[in-house]
């Protein structure tokens, strides 16, 4: 083959864009070395490709036929670019995910850190950068590209944050209501919203995707959520109720643990409380490789050792 292929690949610009200025700014090529490069290709092969106009140029039938195998190759060409970059991605980097401070200990212990380790040993060059804020906080981070990924707390009535959010929900769940033993008498009847909200109510702080979901889940109800204390941690509430401090919500799982104790006691409430779920977002925008990996590494890993969690995965 005597043609370069790097006139096809000019080519290819020229057609895409009709034009050789909007070629030569895509190749940071000049104007003029575009120009000679469509003139060789036509003395070549013999033909001419482009009608020339002040509009710009427009194929001829020959540049039509040529045009369809040569963007099939050029096509071909980046995909072949794009695996590559893609395989390179994954030898070695940096993952930097956000946790929301609403993750309890049971979501990290049983399904976010072993997802972590189960795809660090099939990507061992794979460093993970890991930081914990709030949920709001974590999706102004992927917007401004600060961090790859994050797992948090999702309402899905909450359309604000669907905008360019890639979401893909990997637990659901309801939360179980729970009081320390000074609270004991009222683990024996089922209680109502608007009497449980005048008992001191412990919640993560105000800035939490936790304080938000009640907050509107009362408000629903015509009530007012104003907790006494406001925690900065899962762990936090947990400490608190069982040091008789007041009622708090939390994950199933983590109650339970505690009530086989008698540390704690299982208030039933009239109302159903709602489903929440835990969701790992990234940006629908940059379709990082590595976040697609890491994402389908943590829905294989949760897939296979569903039957090893304590609890179920959806509500």
């Amino acid at each position: 083959m005597s043609v370069s292929y790097e006139y096809y690949k000019i080519f290819y610009y020229v057609a895409k864009y009709n034009s050789f200025n909007k070629a030569a700014a895509v190749l940071s090529n000049s104007q003029p070395n575009i120009s000679r490069s469509i003139t060789n290709l036509e003395a070549e092969l013999n033909c001419k490709l482009f009608y020339r106009s002040h509009k710009g140029v427009i194929l001829t039938d020959a540049g039509q036929e040529l045009f369809k195998h040569v963007e099939a190759a050029c096509k071909h060409f980046d995909m072949g670019e794009e695996l590559v970059r893609a395989a390179n991605e994954m030898k070695s980097g940096i993952l930097t995910i956000g946790f929301s401070i609403d993750l309890t200990p049971s979501i990290l212990q049983y399904i976010l850190l072993p997802s972590i380790s189960f795809f660090k040993e099939a990507h061992s060059g794979i460093e993970f950068k890991i930081i914990t804020d709030t949920s709001a906080s974590l999706i102004s981070d992927i917007d401004e590209g600060l961090i790859d990924t994050a797992f948090i707390t999702s309402n899905p009535k909450d359309k604000k944050e669907d905008k360019y959010l890639n979401k893909t929900v990997i637990h659901s769940y309801r939360d179980t209501i729970i009081a320390g033993k000074a609270y004991k008498e009222l683990s024996e009847n089922s209680i109502s919203l608007k009497e449980l909200i005048n008992y001191p109510l412990i919640s993560l702080w105000r800035d939490s995707e936790t304080y938000k979901y009640y907050r509107n889940f009362l408000a629903e109800h015509g009530l007012e959520f104003n907790p006494t204390i406001q925690a900065t941690s899962t762990g936090q509430i947990l400490g608190y109720t069982k040091g008789n401090l007041g009622i708090a919500c939390m994950h199933p799982h983590e109650a339970e643990l505690a009530i086989k104790e008698n540390i704690i006691y299982h208030i039933n409430l009239k109302e159903k409380l709602p489903i929440r779920y835990i969701a790992m977002v990234d940006d629908s925008r940059k379709k990082k490789q590595i976040v697609e990996v890491f994402k389908n590494t943590l829905l294989d890993y949760l897939r296979e050792h569903e039957e090893d969690i304590p609890f179920k995965l959806q509500e």
